[in-house]
């Protein structure tokens, strides 16, 4: 799979987790940040870099190449993935 896959959670999410898991289970590596432990201006950054992708800013926030999904919607995720 060539897309780049990058997650913004919070670690208090459930449908964040879920998303987590779903990538877990069908063993696809990605990139997660989970923006509500990080502090001053890494936090900054990361939230800047979410509202390029979602400027309603809610979680989670999931980058697939050139495909953004807001939520954990299983059916869009597997789309982007083509799996």
């Amino acid at each position: 799979m060539a897309n780049k896959i990058k997650i913004y959670t919070l670690t208090t999410c459930s449908h964040c987790k879920a998303a987590k898991k779903f990538l877990n289970d069908n063993n696809i590596a990605f990139d997660a940040t989970d923006v509500d432990i990080l502090q001053g201006e890494e936090r900054k950054a990361a939230l800047d870099e979410v509202m390029q992708y979602n400027p309603e800013r809610s979680f989670p926030t999931i980058v697939i190449g050139n495909k953004i999904i807001i939520g954990f919607k299983e059916n869009d995720i597997r789309e982007a993935l083509g799996i």
